[in-house]
C-alpha cells in the first residue's frame, strides 16, 4: 500500500466522557473525533465514530463552527452503541451521499448478560439500520482489510488474535454475540483503528482500542513500514484492567518511541494517572471541545 503523509493534521474532539473544567461543550459517553487533513490543495474531514447521541455532538460543532455537511467520509471504529449511537442523527445532517468504512461484522448482535442483559451494538433507533443510513445516502464501505482513505491515511483493519502482543490478546470483557443461534463469547475483532503518516511520524486512532493500543500502533507500523510514530489518540479500555496489564501498555508504548499521549473515555484513572508519571507533559487528557494540531 502507497501510504502517502499529510501536512497538516487537526483533531476536534466532538465527544468525550469529560467535558473540561468551566467547558461550554457537552459532554457524554463515547468518542466522536472529527478528523481534518490539509496537504497541499487537499482538504479532507473524516468524522471518526459517532459517540452515543447526536445532540451533543451537534451542539458542540456548532461551538467550534464545523458544518455537518461538511463531512467528506466516516469511519466507526466498531459496532459499540458509544461509537455508532448518533450516526442516524448525524446523517440526517450532513445530508449528501458519503463512504462510512467499517468491518463487516459492525451490525452484528452483541450484548451483556451482567448484571442484566444490556444491548451493546449499534442502537436502531438512534444508530440507525443498514438500510436506514443509505437512505440518507450512506455508502457502506465494509472490509476487514486496511484500506486507504486519503493520501497518507489508512485503516487499521481487522487485528486477528496472532497480530496482538502476548498481553493484549484474549479481551471479551464479559461481551457476547450471536453464532448459528448459539451463545459465544465476544472478541470484539471488528475494531479497526486508523493511523495518520504526519510530518513528525504515524498518528494511531482507537475508539476503545479492544485489540490493544500496542498491537494497533505494531498494526500501523507494520502496514506502513514506517517506525516513527508521534501520538496515540482515543480510549484505550484499560478501565478493569489490573496494574500488570497497564505498565505493560504504559512501558510498550514508551519502548516504542511514542512522544505524545491523548487518551480518555475508557482508559480509566489508574492508567491515566500511570500515563502521565510516565510521558509527564507529554500526556493529555481528551476531553469534549478539546483540539489538537498536529503540523
Amino acid at each position: 500500500m502507497e501510504i502517502g503523509k499529510v501536512n497538516e493534521l487537526i483533531i476536534y474532539v466532538l465527544a468525550e466522557d469529560y467535558a473540561g473544567y468551566n467547558s461550554p461543550f457537552w459532554a457524554q459517553h463515547g468518542i466522536s473525533f472529527l478528523i481534518e487533513i490539509k496537504s497541499g490543495h487537499m482538504r479532507r474531514r473524516i468524522l471518526f465514530d459517532t459517540g452515543s447521541y447526536a445532540e451533543p455532538i451537534l451542539f458542540n460543532m456548532k461551538l467550534l463552527s464545523i458544518e455537518p455537511k461538511t463531512v467528506d467520509m466516516i469511519v466507526l471504529s466498531h459496532s459499540h452503541f458509544d461509537h455508532t449511537g448518533g450516526l442516524l442523527g448525524l446523517m440526517k445532517e450532513i445530508n449528501k451521499e458519503i463512504p462510512i468504512f467499517a468491518h463487516p461484522e459492525i451490525f452484528k448482535i452483541s450484548f451483556a448478560l451482567e448484571p442484566e442483559f444490556i444491548y451493546a451494538g449499534i442502537p436502531p433507533l438512534r444508530g440507525g439500520s443498514k438500510e436506514a443510513i443509505e437512505e440518507l445516502g450512506g455508502i457502506w464501505i465494509l472490509t476487514r482489510e486496511p484500506i486507504r482513505l486519503v493520501p497518507g491515511v489508512f485503516t487499521l483493519g481487522e487485528i486477528t488474535e496472532d497480530e496482538k502482543v502476548e498481553f493484549e490478546k484474549s479481551q471479551t470483557l464479559g461481551l457476547y454475540t450471536l453464532k448459528d443461534g448459539k451463545i459465544v463469547p465476544d472478541s470484539i475483532n471488528d475494531e479497526i483503528g486508523l493511523a495518520i503518516n504526519t510530518e513528525k511520524g504515524l498518528v494511531i486512532i482507537g475508539g476503545c482500542s479492544h485489540p490493544g493500543i500496542v498491537s494497533m500502533v505494531k498494526k500501523a507500523m507494520k502496514i506502513s513500514g514506517i517506525k516513527k510514530v508521534y501520538a496515540v489518540v482515543g480510549g484505550f479500555h484499560l478501565i478493569n484492567a489490573n496494574e500488570e496489564r497497564i505498565n505493560n501498555t504504559v512501558n510498550a508504548l514508551k519502548r516504542l518511541g511514542i512522544k505524545k499521549v491523548y487518551t480518555g473515555h475508557c482508559t480509566g484513572l489508574r492508567a491515566e494517572n500511570m500515563f502521565l508519571k510516565k510521558f509527564g507533559n507529554n500526556f493529555e487528557k481528551l476531553h469534549a471541545g478539546k483540539v489538537i494540531a498536529i503540523r
